[in-house]
């Protein structure tokens, strides 16, 4: 008898009997966090970053990975770029994507927002921030064709290593490690001293986080628990401030 057949059958007895009998269904989930990210883009270039992709879920999941600038004052958003993946129980995974930034994005500050979402319809967000600034009137490009055809012109060299200057920092990327923000990873290090610990997530990213007395600490049931029932290989969701105090930490 096929698979197909007998959950057919499963299904057709649970109704005849009237029963609600549930059938286990693959569950996907996925994580995103932005590892790199441009801090400083000009309109009309090109750029890259780096997005962390943990599928948390109970199956292989298809997720799309999607880069968006989104401008917080009139809530609208370009897209950037996107990536496709395929991601195995509980496999973790750098992925780079190629950002196009349209040429007519005004100058302004905005949010870099990486969405993922899997063929379920389930999504996770993350976001950093990053600055679109003006293009420069001087093309490189034009700069290095004519230094091309005169290689000893020194005024046209000088030119083009001042425009090096400028935007050399324009595509460095960062560590967009959040100032307050949650991450969920296991316990490597914990000071009962200081009320300390040190979380890693899956994709290595580490957080030390202060435990202070209003820092609320539950267990899996969301029963509180105290201090001394976090131990070093603890599973734990930890959400912190902008002075890396935690706020609520909860053991899974």
């Amino acid at each position: 008898m096929s698979t197909l057949t007998l959950r057919a059958l499963l299904v057709v007895g649970s109704l005849g009997l009237g029963l609600n009998l549930p059938i286990a269904e693959a569950h996907q989930c996925v994580e995103v966090q932005v590892l790199h990210s441009p801090s400083r883009v000009s309109a009309g270039s090109r750029a890259a970053m780096v997005a962390g992709v943990v599928n948390c879920g109970s199956c292989p999941t298809p997720v799309e990975l999607d880069a968006w600038l989104y401008d917080p004052d009139s809530h609208s958003r370009v897209h950037l770029g996107n990536e496709f993946l395929r991601l195995g129980m509980d496999e973790a995974r750098r992925v780079k994507l190629l950002l196009e930034i349209p040429g007519n994005v005004a100058p302004g500050r905005y949010q870099l927002v990486l969405s993922a979402v899997t063929s379920g319809g389930y999504m996770d967000l993350a976001r950093a921030r990053i600055s679109v600034v003006p293009r420069d009137s001087r093309d490189v490009h034009r700069l290095l064709r004519k230094l091309g055809d005169d290689p000893g012109d020194m005024a046209m060299l000088e030119e083009l290593v001042d425009a090096a200057d400028r935007y050399g920092n324009e595509l460095d990327v960062r560590s967009a490690v959040a100032a307050a923000g949650s991450i969920t990873g296991r316990i490597v290090h914990k000071d009962r001293q200081r009320r300390e610990i040190r979380v890693v997530d899956p994709l290595g990213r580490t957080k030390t986080v202060k435990v202070r007395h209003g820092t609320v600490i539950v267990d899996r049931h969301n029963q509180p628990i105290a201090f001394a029932n976090l131990h070093n290989g603890d599973r734990v969701e930890v959400d912190y401030d902008h002075n890396s105090v935690a706020t609520r930490i909860q053991k899974l």
